[in-house]
This record gives C-alpha cells, sequence and structure tokens, in this order.
C-alpha cells in the first residue's frame, strides 16, 4: 500500500487547540500557525490546521496517541518550540488547551528526571515555583499570566534536572575515548587559530566537497584536504571526511547539473572510490552521505533514488576500507519541514521524508552504515526536548555522532534577531529562538555546557562536533573565535568541561 493510500485510509481526527497568552488572548497568530502535532516518537504530520474565529486552532491529526508541538513565547525563558505529550502516554481526545498540558508536561519531566538525585537550589526552586504558581492560576489570581509563569519555571525545573542528572552520571562514568571535535576548514598555518584548535580537540573533520575537489569533469584537487591533514596528524588529531555525497546546490559543480542518475551515481562510486582509498588509514571515518533525507535534493531525485544513492555511498566505502567508519548525516532531528511540506532544494514530494523515518527506511533495506549522525543546530527547544529525541536517534542501536551543532553568540554586528521575522523555511529560520535570555557568550557558553554534558553522558554517543570553529560560521556567531582569533567565552567553558568529560 501506498503512504498516499495510507493517508487516505486513516481516519482524521479534528482537534480543537486552545493557546492562550499572559492576558488571556488567544497568542498571536504567527504562533498560532506554527502548532504541529506528531507521534510519541516526533514523526510530524503534515500541518492542515486553521485558525477559528474565536482563536482556537482546529488541527487534522492521523497519528495516534499524538503529541503537540507550538512555539511560544514563554516569561522569563524565551521564544521556543513547546512540547505536550501527557506523561508520555500522548492524546486521543478531540479537546486540548495546549498551556495547560504543557505545563503538565514539564512538571512530569521534571519529577523523572530528578529521581534518585539530590536536585540543587537553582532545580529546587524552580520546580518549588511551577508548582506555586500553578497553583495561583488554579484559584484565578492573574490566571493566564501565572500558567505561564509555571510553565516557564518547570521547563527550567526539568532542564535543570535533566543536567544535574547527566553530570552525576559522567562523574560516575567519565568518557576518556569521546571525540571532541569541530571542523577545522579555516585552518591557514601556526597561528592562534592552530593554537586553539589543538588545545581543545581531538578530532577535526576535513572538507570533500564536490566543487573544491572536483570543481571539474575528470580533475580531482586534494591538496588543500592533504594539508589540514598533516596538520591533524601532526597534532594528533583524528580526522574525519565530509561529505562523499550532498545533493546540495551551493557544494556541486556546474558540470555535474543535467546529469541523470545512473550517470551521478556513478561518478559518486568513482569519486569515493579514489578518496576513501588514498586516504586509507589516515581518515578512517567518512560522512558517507550528508542529509540524503529529501531536504537537500538539488538534483531532484525520487525517494526511492535518494535511498539508492545513500546505499551506492555506503557499499562503496565498505568496498573501498572495510576497517572505516560510515556515517549517514542527517539534519533538522525534530523535522518540522515535514509538517510544513517544504524542503531546502528540489521537489516536495506529497510526504517529506524525515530523518528518522529515512534511517528506518535504510536499516529496513539493508543499508551498510555504521553511525547515526545527528546535525544539532540550535532547534529551538529546551534541553529536554533535545534528550528526547536524542532517545530515538539512539533506538536504532548503532553509535550516534553528534556531526555538526551550534548555536548563536548573540546577533551579528549590525543585526538583530528577531523570531517574528525569521524565514521559517530554511534550516537557519528554523533556528532562530531565544533560550533561557538574548543571545550573547554567556547564554551561548551555558548552552554548550548542558549540551555537552547531557551528550557525553549517553554511552551511544561517541563524538561531538561543533560548526565553525573561526567566524563568520554557517550559523553566523556560533563559531569558538571571533574573525580575529580572540575566543569567546564558550572556548574556555568547554576547556574545563573537557577535563570532566575526559575523566582528568
Amino acid at each position: 500500500m501506498s503512504e498516499r493510500q495510507e493517508a487516505r485510509d486513516v481516519v482524521m481526527l479534528t482537534v480543537k487547540v486552545k493557546i492562550t497568552g499572559t492576558n488571556g488572548e488567544p497568542v498571536p497568530e504567527y504562533l498560532l500557525n506554527t502548532l504541529y502535532a506528531s507521534d510519541l516518537h516526533f514523526e510530524p504530520d503534515i500541518r492542515r490546521s486553521r485558525i477559528m474565529p474565536d482563536g482556537t486552532v482546529e488541527i487534522d491529526v492521523t497519528k495516534r496517541p499524538y503529541m503537540l508541538h507550538c512555539r511560544l513565547n514563554i516569561p522569563l525563558y524565551g521564544n521556543i518550540w513547546v512540547m505536550a505529550h501527557n506523561q508520555g502516554r500522548g492524546y486521543t481526545t478531540d479537546a486540548v488547551d495546549f498551556v495547560s498540558e504543557a505545563l503538565e508536561t514539564y512538571l512530569y519531566e521534571a519529577e523523572r528526571l530528578g529521581k534518585g538525585i539530590e536536585l540543587s537550589v537553582y532545580a529546587k526552586g524552580h520546580l518549588d515555583a511551577a508548582y506555586e504558581y500553578k497553583t495561583l492560576s488554579e484559584k484565578g489570581i492573574d490566571r493566564d499570566y501565572c500558567r505561564l509563569k509555571a510553565l516557564s519555571h518547570a521547563i527550567f525545573a526539568a532542564e535543570a534536572a535533566l543536567f544535574e542528572a547527566s553530570k552525576a552520571r559522567l562523574a560516575r562514568n567519565p568518557r576518556p575515548d569521546m571525540l571532541l571535535g569541530c571542523n577545522a576548514f579555516k585552518y591557514s598555518g601556526d597561528n592562534l587559530y592552530a593554537r586553539y584548535f589543538t588545545e581543545l580537540f581531538n578530532f577535526a573533520t576535513l572538507p570533500f566537497y564536490y566543487y573544491q575537489v572536483v570543481p571539474e569533469e575528470g580533475v580531482f584537487d586534494y591538496g588543500r584536504r592533504d594539508e589540514i591533514l598533516e596538520w591533524c596528524e601532526k597534532n594528533g588529531i583524528k580526522a574525519k571526511g565530509h561529505p562523499l555525497w550532498f545533493g546540495h546546490g551551493g557544494v556541486n559543480p556546474k558540470w555535474m547539473f543535467g546529469k541523470s542518475f545512473d550517470e551521478l551515481s556513478r561518478f559518486a562510486k568513482e569519486f569515493i572510490r579514489k578518496t576513501v582509498t588514498r586516504y586509507r588509514g589516515r581518515i578512517d571515518i567518512w560522512d558517507s552521505v550528508n542529509e540524503p533525507h529529501d531536504w537537500a535534493n538539488c538534483f531532484e531525485f525520487s525517494q526511492e533514488q535518494l535511498m539508492e544513492m545513500t546505499r551506492i555511498c555506503c557499499e562503496t566505502v565498505r568496498e573501498s576500507n572495510p576497517d572505516a567508519i560510515s556515517v549517514i548525516n542527517v539534519c533538522l532531528p525534530f523535522a518540522e519541514y515535514v509538517a510544513g511540506k517544504f524542503v531546502c532544494y528540489g521537489p516536495v514530494f506529497e510526504r517529506p521524508v524525515s530523518p528518522l523515518t529515512f534511517f528506518e527506511r535504510a536499516v529496513e533495506k539493508g543499508v551498510d552504515f555504521d553511525v547515526v549522525g545527528v546535525q544539532m543546530y540550535f532547534p529551538a527547544r529546551d534541553m529536554v526536548a533535545i534528550s528526547r529525541i536524542l532517545d530515538e536517534y539512539a533506538r536504532f542501536g548503532k553509535p550516534v555522532h553528534i556531526t555538526e551543532m551550534g548555536v548563536p553568540g548573540g546577533p551579528a554586528r549590525g543585526e538583530r534577531d528577531n523570531v517574528e521575522t525569521a524565514e521559517p523555511q530554511s534550516q537557519i529560520g528554523l533556528t532562530k529562538g531565544v533560550w533561557h535570555a538574548p543571545w550573547d557568550e554567556h547564554v551561548q557558553a551555558n548552552w554548550a555546557e548542558q549540551f555537552y554534558t547531557m551528550a557525553a553522558a549517553r554511552p551511544e554517543i561517541k563524538a561531538l562536533t561543533w560548526w565553525d570553529f573561526a567566524d563568520p560560521g554557517f550559523m553566523k556567531t556560533s563559531p569558538f573565535l571571533f574573525e580575529d582569533n580572540v575566543p569567546r567565552e564558550m572556548y574556555f567553558r568547554l576547556k574545563e568541561l573537557k577535563k570532566v568529560i575526559m575523566g582528568k
């Protein structure tokens, strides 16, 4: 049965969702329009919603039980996607008061994550505040404002419980084998960049984009890669190659366009054989394919062809170097783009494929890969939601690498961040949000400390790679260094945290 037929056979449930702000009125329309439903494994429904005259959102749901996700402006916290999942059981009803249910969700998470540990004054204070504001709201004392304040404190409490539980696990089980890394694309000799990089990292990602290596058909140029690799080897840094296939319009040379799938797959085989064989024993970790779910598909392959290209790339890596570690690397791990039914490049299929669905299909089809690679640019989510989505990527029973990540160190010079004007149909647009306070070096360092601690405490996560090391970055102000190679606060925070992670 086709997915389209399955969709027709699903009995739709129309759910009325109430989402109110601090004044008891519906939140602004730009927030109401973000509401979507997913199953309990975060697989989104395509958004079919309508804002009614009274501000209620009617949304058609195909999954049961379902959970809900919506952007909210949260007092004293920021602007993020908030989840409501009914204590992990999901919903089957046709009406939900989103803010009330989100509050119950995060109170449940705080209690769940805090079991068995002595919470800090910080965590306990937030949890006590959440319950008190909830009680005040229920008594009708500034009801809507107190309810959102309760939600804010519940999210802070749940994040704190997660962070403190992770610190305790990491103290018991340090990770001396953890690969801590960054891309080294801007290495340029013996300077501050090189010094700071080698003092912090034991892992580096090297660029193998086609437009750099094969700018003209049949002409291969590995010079820049050799230069960076020699520096890595001199400094005891393990190298990874990225990527062996990437269907993004900005990284492929003009000569590739207009060729058929068969022609491009033959070229991919040739490139991988030549490249992986050349570096065998020197580079043994490869992003065999990058973003192969239909997010980046500039050659307009069918979904079947995208999976076939993935199989070809992974098999060719294995044939070229049986000892290589083969990574399938995905982006946008929560797959909000599926709910919005849009992609970065290429056709929008009737049903876009989420990263999790892509991995499920790859495993079902026997694709030979070793590592689940997950990009984690700020997903405009709290740490508890991030931890829950990492649970989903762990269920494939393979090691997990965080292959790319970044959060802002503040707005770029001359710019102001505005979540209302963020382009929602872009990878960077989907990362727009505020976590705890407007982004600056302190907030960035706090996020990095919490994320690295939580991730390092998870035994399935074997590598953590930040993107980029020096400004300007893919996410403009996310790098560790400014353009003059002066470090941001995050550099020093991770340098100290590294000792904890490694158990030194």
